[in-house]
């Protein structure tokens, strides 16, 4: 339960008085609310362990939140997961390269009501007018009786495996996740007096990939030490489904099959060599590049792939850490403006059209031309404005000595 209330005062008589709100000429409330909200669940679990190589278990709960309407309140959810520590086995005992190994895989439905009070009701603001005397009260927000449960379908099965006394350790995941019913506001028409409507969306979102980390002890003993951890993860974004998507107003934002982080993107196809003028394909031969029918080029903003290799070095009481962290990926390149105005420009903006049948990279400059104006707006939303942004980057530093003074048993000083 939280209460909130915000007053102001103006008008004070002097400066001394300025934090004695009785002391305002002029007094307000800004703010004056209270919300609650309910939460109850319960769960079970049932783990089961045979002689410490299988090892089974199951979840399943019951929750409820204040969140959702009459009817959508409550929800089930479980999990359901298996390992088998093979290490264990008899085929690996009495060898000293495999220390350990585990398999194991699970698969579970999980919900979520993390989303505001009230969404799925009808409620109304006491409004800053009056009519007659009397304050009155404004909607702002229509009732949904269909809200409910956000759901996420999670399946992973992982490899973990130690070497040689775990001094080389390797874990690779594989995982699928399926989310649906996102909690989201879908846009109305401005004629019902509502930008939008909070709802369940319907739509099918997945992230799948691959992930792999390794951890090697490369040196240990008395005075010096060096670790070695490596991780690298593939990751995979995709539209399952949208239900009605061709006529929302997220059709030209979503492509189904497609990640949900992509942009649509012109096919630049040069310069024109007798006016200046950037050109592009016209997709849908309409004669014109306007439309979004002719933006049909994707290109997805996720990652291919990403990781960090970080390396830890301890001699004596020194230790020096360092982390290397590599993304390949593609991205918007920056436009600071249209070339031939008062602004400043990147430097590689020197081969510009000047005259005809020029050879060049940029087209004629301007500070007004309508013609040059629209080519470079196409041409930020075209394929040329996509750029490799892939980088390795040495991210963090830290070299530290230890201190441990004799005389204080327990206390240890970094620097």
């Amino acid at each position: 339960k939280n209460n909130r209330l915000g007053q102001s005062g103006f008008g004070f008589s002097t400066n001394s008085l300025i934090y004695d709100l009785a002391s305002a000429s002029l007094k307000t409330i800004d703010i004056s609310d209270e919300t609650k909200y309910n939460y109850e669940a319960i769960f079970a679990r049932l783990n089961y362990n045979w002689d410490g190589k299988y090892i089974a278990n199951i979840t399943a709960r019951r929750d409820g939140s204040s969140r959702f309407g009459p009817g959508k309140q409550f929800a089930n959810f479980g999990a359901i997961g298996a390992a088998w520590i093979f290490s264990k086995e008899n085929l690996f005992k009495g060898q000293s390269i495999l220390s350990f190994g585990k398999l194991r895989s699970s698969y579970g439905i999980t919900g979520s009501d993390q989303i505001g009070d009230y969404q799925f009701l009808n409620t109304y603001l006491s409004s800053a007018n009056s009519y007659q005397g009397t304050v009155g009260l404004q909607p702002t927000r229509l009732f949904n009786s269909n809200f409910a449960w956000e759901t996420n379908k999670k399946f992973e099965t992982a490899l973990e495996m130690g070497f040689f006394d775990d001094k080389v350790f390797i874990n690779a995941a594989y995982y699928v996740n399926r989310s649906s019913n996102q909690l989201v506001g879908i846009p109305l028409p401005g004629t019902t007096g509502f930008s939008s409507l909070t709802a369940n969306l319907g739509a099918t979102v997945q992230n799948k990939g691959f992930e792999f980390s390794i951890q090697t002890k490369n040196i240990s003993n008395k005075h010096f030490t060096w670790t070695t951890d490596l991780n690298i993860s593939m990751n995979r974004n995709k539209l399952i489904s949208y239900p009605g998507l061709a006529t929302s107003t997220n059709s030209n934002t979503f492509v189904v099959g497609e990640s949900i982080n992509i942009l649509k993107r012109y096919q630049y196809t040069g310069i024109n060599p007798q006016t200046g003028v950037y050109t592009f394909k016209d997709m849908n031969g309409d004669g014109q590049i306007s439309s979004l029918l002719d933006r049909t080029l994707i290109f997805d903003l996720n990652p291919s792939f990403f990781g960090g290799l970080q390396n830890q070095l301890s001699y004596h009481n020194i230790q020096l850490n360092f982390l290397f962290q590599f993304v390949k990926q593609k991205a918007p390149v920056y436009a600071p403006g249209l070339p031939g105005r008062l602004i400043n420009q990147l430097s590689s903006l020197t081969n510009v059209w000047q005259k005809p049948n020029d050879q060049a990279d940029y087209q004629k400059l301007t500070s007004n031309n309508s013609a040059l104006t629209t080519g470079y707006n196409l041409f930020n939303l075209s394929d040329q404005a996509i750029v490799d942004a892939s980088f390795i980057r040495l991210k963090n530093v830290a070299l530290s000595y230890e201190i441990k003074p004799k005389s204080l048993k327990g206390m240890v000083c970094r620097v």
